[in-house]
């Protein structure tokens, strides 16, 4: 059997494409990296070969608990036998204890992510096999979609003994989550062992405005798992944006940053970094936002997200434009008097502000996010 590591479709693919095959030669098998033989049975002595590797800068590997190196990791000289693998990063880790072959290979991708939720990865192992099934696909979560040669087969658990000998693409697939692919070979004697966790999609395919906001954009999700921890969600959006890009409506896909905060839908406010910043005030100048929407509580925000949003003015429902002043610039007073609102700051012909509250000839306007005053209506046009 060949494999070739099971990658993320389109942008994902991890940068090293690893390539095993083994091959059955009289008394035994015989495993090679790629075109390189990493050795014969008598140079392994009944031991096996462990393959790791991580889509995201590097991990550690453990073995039963002792650091063995970093990724990308490969050893000709682990003990046959079940073993516990560990891969970690400063952000999280993955753990699996796998039955380990003699004079065979274990191989683990892994998209370490930034949680358990947001993840993904991919294991493979050999077992004999004399009779019976020759390729068995287990994914998380289970009812993914295989294809074998883009044909639709069936879904997972999916296991087959059906296959002759040969290559195949092999793909996995299930809608709100990312699709991996595979190319393996099949051999005759032999089962070959694929464990899929699929990464749930933190955005949508295309990301567009949230209806009636000039610079907010509306990041979604059906899926539970997706919304049920909002940080956990927000921190997923950033690794999403930075490792497979961010796709705006009339923008493109785009991997440098694209959000300068995020609204979540209970109402709190993270910056660019995923750090909670609700409540804080000194929020300097903000650009593009993203609020997560939980395709449950309908379209639009909801009333804490309402709140949120009118703190920053990233939302303006009525906005006003300063237009046809005698001096080209209005005062902006912290009171709706000319008599008793002191002069904050000027604000210039041609600006526009979002209306925060209308009282008699006087406006209310939102001028940033540390600054809020009163100016004349006469000098300004409402703009629903």
């Amino acid at each position: 059997m060949a494999i070739t590591s099971f990658a993320p479709q389109k942008k994902s693919n991890f940068s090293n494409i690893l390539i095993y095959v083994l091959a059955l030669l009289g008394v035994g098998l015989l495993i090679y990296l790629g075109a390189n033989v990493l050795g014969n049975i008598g140079n392994l002595r009944g031991k096996s070969v462990l393959s790791v590797s991580v889509l995201d800068g590097s991990g550690e590997v453990y073995l039963n608990g002792e650091m063995l190196g970093s990724t990308p990791y490969d050893s000709q000289d682990i003990k046959s036998g079940e073993n516990t693998v560990r891969v970690k990063n400063e952000r999280t880790s993955y753990d699996v204890a796998l039955n380990f072959m003699p004079n065979s290979e274990v191989v683990l991708n892994r998209d370490l992510g930034v949680s358990d939720v947001f993840s993904s990865g991919q294991n493979f192992w050999i077992e004999k096999a004399d009779l019976g099934t020759v390729l068995s696909i287990v994914s998380e979560p289970a009812g993914a979609k295989v294809f074998i040669d883009n044909t639709e087969v069936g879904s997972t658990p999916y296991s087959t003994g059906n296959l002759s000998d040969g290559e195949y693409e092999m793909r996995v697939e299930k809608a709100g989550y990312e699709a991996q692919t595979a190319r393996v070979k099949i051999q005759k004697g032999f089962k070959l062992n694929a464990v899929v966790k699929q990464f749930p999609l933190p955005v949508p395919t295309t990301v567009s405005l949230l209806e009636g906001a000039d610079s907010l954009y509306d990041v979604f999700s059906s899926e539970a798992l997706v919304s049920a921890n909002a940080s956990n969600w927000v921190d997923a959006v950033i690794y999403w944006n930075r490792t497979r890009g961010i796709n705006l409506a009339g923008t493109g896909v785009n991997k440098d940053r694209v959000f300068d905060y995020f609204v979540d839908y209970a109402g709190r406010i993270y910056d660019m970094d995923g750090n909670d910043i609700t409540g804080i005030t000194e929020l300097g100048e903000l650009q593009k936002g993203a609020y997560l929407r939980k395709v449950a509580d309908g379209t639009g925000l909801t009333e804490a997200a309402k709140a949120a949003v009118e703190t920053i003015g990233a939302v303006g429902g009525v906005k006003a434009t300063v237009s046809g002043t005698p001096n080209g610039w209005l005062n902006l007073r912290d009171a709706p008097s000319t008599s008793t609102g002191a002069v904050l700051q000027r604000v210039n012909e041609g600006e526009s502000f979002t209306v925060l509250e209308e009282s008699g000839s006087w406006v209310k306007l939102k001028v940033s996010s540390e600054v809020e005053g009163w100016v004349s209506s006469t000098y300004v046009d409402i703009i629903e």
